[in-house]
């Protein structure tokens, strides 16, 4: 499971800078490349934080999903496994899955990196 995490900035025509938290999708195996649709630039500690604990209380046969805003990535969370659907593909399947520890594991270190690199409002 290779990534980096990568803070892109995009210059808007009005001058202002807009930016985007998340991996490098340069980064990515292939079979991995769906993860490069969890940037966004809405991320801050809160929201990753929410996830985190909304997964941590899952119980039983419970699933939580998460759509990555503006973005077609579907993270779909159980107990045990989590599984990232890109739905741009034309396939039905996850696009690809981790051991709920990984995405935990995920989650933290992303959290740490929007802390570190989050623009000032």
């Amino acid at each position: 499971m290779k990534y980096n995490f990568k803070k892109n900035d995009f210059l808007l025509e009005n001058g202002e800078i807009y930016y985007e938290l998340g991996v490098d999708g340069e980064s990515l195996d292939n079979d991995i490349f769906a993860l490069s649709y969890i940037n966004w630039e809405g991320w801050t500690i809160e929201e990753a934080q929410m996830i985190i604990d909304a997964s941590k209380s899952l119980t039983g046969k419970e699933i939580y999903d998460y759509v990555v805003p503006g973005n077609e990535l579907t993270i779909s969370i159980d107990k045990e496994y989590v599984y990232f659907f890109d739905w741009r593909t034309s396939q039905e399947e996850e696009n690809f899955s981790w051991t709920f520890e990984e995405f935990i594991d995920f989650m933290e270190a992303f959290k740490d990196f929007i802390s570190k690199n989050r623009p000032a409002d």
